[in-house]
């Protein structure tokens, strides 16, 4: 009996033994199952972080942002003293150009006399008749712009291919886009902006460059919308049934009420509406109408120089009542001074136009619509687009910040961008109702020479 104990003291221990390794096995599968999870879980915190990451390019909160570009200027220092323009350009890294108004569609529509691009080369375009390609575009550090969309415009009670040749520009803008999709994207929201640049390709959006272009249509206006369309000009150099431009005739004392109607959908849409090109009255009855920001694509200030294209004072004191933005146009007759001597019109009297701005409402309501190609001669020093850097050279030595200049570079537009986009989604999750029709106008053919000479295609007359 007594020779079996160690028989059984073996067994129990090697009993013991197994329930220890499968403890311990079950212990460390465990261990490996609780790391699968936060790995697993540090991935997704990962992707969330790379996403909010790509986010910040102009954040309405610069404090992160701008510590990366202090880092940046400290290493600098270290090589010695940065220029003005070292220092725009490191800004541009993190915050490239968002241009509210580049006209290169329109300028190919004309020169090659129907928008034909297959014997285009859009990367090194002759700088004698363009003042954009996509080389230029890359000098100048853009990160984002909206192609306009422009036709020539009549009186509005003559029977005109209007609607046709939009169609044809925006078909036209989306063709650029597709030919080169290494260096364009096609942007419809803030958050295609931000995505889009983030992957250093230019986001592109499309703006209307005049209300004549929807043939005074509701349904017009929201195909335009459906096409990819984020902002549309109430009126060009001609008023529309519903609201006056700056240049005669001036029917309508401003806006119409079914004018109001239509920026009514603009909002509903979340289509930006731009009130360059407008009368005072229609400017100031437009921000009173919106429910949603109003941006000046492509204005200047009226205060500096003395022009119906630019933005009166006390017209600018109404912006930050809808927290909208005025984007600085670069055209010598719209900047000029009165001290300026015959063609001479420098990049300082683009600088004083913000200035002006910065003094009476802030910066936070400044942004860039050079109008490039718009068959405008640009300011001495700011020729085309690679020139933007300069600009912000030229704004750091006159005393704007780092944030200040982030906003104008584009953050303020993606905040007024994303405001209206917020408030078409108010509106759609309050069930508002469509505005069903539009102005119903009685077309007559061009009856004059002139008028049969202007307007080029009379098919349907």
């Amino acid at each position: 009996m007594k020779e079996s104990k160690p028989t059984t003291d073996h067994n129990s221990l090697l009993a013991t033994k197994s329930q220890i390794w499968d403890y311990r096995v079950r212990l460390i599968s465990r261990f490996c199952f609780l790391l699968g999870i936060l790995g697993t879980l540090l991935c997704i915190i990962a992707m969330i972080t790379s996403e909010i990451e790509s986010t910040r390019l102009w954040e309405q909160n610069y404090a992160h942002l701008l510590s990366r570009i202090e880092s940046g200027r400290k290493l600098k220092l270290l090589h010695g003293a940065e220029t003005s323009l070292e220092h725009a350009l490191r800004l541009l890294e993190r915050a490239p150009i968002i241009d509210g108004h580049n006209d290169l569609a329109f300028k190919i529509e004309f020169i090659s006399g129907g928008g034909n691009i297959s014997g285009i080369d859009l990367y090194n375009l002759p700088k004698d008749l363009y003042q954009t390609d996509i080389t230029r575009l890359k000098e100048g550090r853009v990160g984002a712009l909206f192609f306009s969309a422009y036709v020539d415009c009549y009186d509005f009670h003559i029977q005109t291919d209007s609607l046709k040749q939009t169609l044809d520009q925006i078909d036209l803008v989306k063709r650029i886009i597709a030919k080169y999709p290494k260096d364009f994207a096609f942007a419809k929201s803030t958050r295609d902006i931000k995505r889009i640049t983030d992957t250093g390709r230019i986001a592109s959006l499309i703006g209307l460059e005049g209300g004549h272009q929807i043939d005074s249509s509701m349904g017009a206006l929201r195909m335009m919308y459906e096409l990819g369309v984020r902002y549309m000009t109430l009126t060009h150099s001609c008023p529309t049934s519903w609201a006056d431009s700056c240049d005669p005739p001036f029917l309508h004392n401003g806006l119409t009420a079914d004018g109001a109607r239509f920026i009514h959908e603009m909002n509903r849409l979340g289509m930006l509406v731009d009130i360059s090109h407008v009368t005072p009255a229609t400017m100031n009855q437009t921000i009173l109408t919106s429910k949603a920001p109003v941006i000046f694509s492509h204005s200047s200030i009226y205060k500096n120089t003395n022009h119906p294209r630019n933005v009166p004072d006390a017209i600018l004191k109404m912006i930050p009542e809808k927290d909208g933005i005025v984007m600085i146009n670069f055209y010598k007759e719209y900047v000029r001074s009165p001290e300026d001597v015959g063609n001479k019109v420098g990049i300082s009297r683009v600088v004083e136009h913000m200035i002006h701005v910065k003094q009476l409402i802030g910066t936070q309501y400044l942004g860039i619509g050079a109008d490039f190609d718009g068959e405008i001669e640009a300011v001495d020093g700011l020729e085309d687009v690679s020139k933007y850097p300069q600009l912000i050279a030229k704004l750091i030595e006159n005393g704007f910040t780092d944030s200040e200049i982030v906003g104008i570079t584009g953050g303020n537009l993606l905040r007024v961008f994303e405001k209206v986009e917020q408030a078409a989604q108010e509106m759609q999750d309050r069930k508002v109702e469509a505005e069903e029709v539009g102005v119903d106008v009685v077309k007559q053919c061009p009856s004059t020479w002139t008028q049969q000479k202007m307007i080029k295609n009379r098919r349907g007359c």
